[in-house]
């Protein structure tokens, strides 16, 4: 298991959180190491129906985890959300006074829009990893479900073995 960065938290993301909340977002957002608030679009019906396969594949794999969607995660870039997040009974709940985590859980997926890039799905599964997950999972524009561990990309989960890799 990846070990857990340490939290520490930084003046400008901070700041960034507060200000997000004061401006009442009515909107999916995202902070970055800069302390610069992104907005997220709002998803799409096929990202939406992806959403949907996944989590009835999870609770078929993992019958007795949580899924969390679009919780904020503490990473070394910033309060970032995944699509959902798989959390064990072992996980332990610290957050910060936002209800932000300040450690990713086990498992975090990210669904691709039209409007990300292979780029920042690594780099997202990267800070997730660094944060504490175990695996990160990318399921592409195609349905095709990628997964990623502290080594890089693997062929398959460890955690759901019996996960579907392709759920279009």
């Amino acid at each position: 298991m990846n070990a857990p960065h340490r939290f520490s938290p930084d003046p400008r993301v901070q700041a960034a959180i507060e200000y997000g909340f004061r401006l009442k977002l009515d909107v999916p957002w995202e902070t970055n190491g800069q302390g610069q608030i992104i907005v997220n679009p709002p998803i799409g019906l096929k990202h939406a129906k992806r959403a949907d396969k996944l989590i009835a594949a999870i609770r078929i794999c993992l019958p007795d985890w949580r899924i969390w969607p679009e919780i904020g995660i503490h990473t070394a870039d910033g309060v970032k959300a995944p699509d959902l997040a798989l959390v064990s009974a072992a996980f332990t709940e610290a957050t910060d006074p936002h209800g932000f985590l300040i450690q990713a859980p086990e498992v975090c997926v990210e669904i691709m829009s039209p409007s990300n890039t292979w780029e920042e799905m690594r780099h997202k599964a990267l800070l997730y990893l660094a944060a504490g997950a175990v695996e990160t999972w990318v399921c592409d524009e195609h349905g095709r479900v990628h997964v990623f561990s502290g080594g890089g990309e693997i062929p398959s989960s460890s955690i759901a073995a019996s996960l579907p890799l392709d759920i279009d």
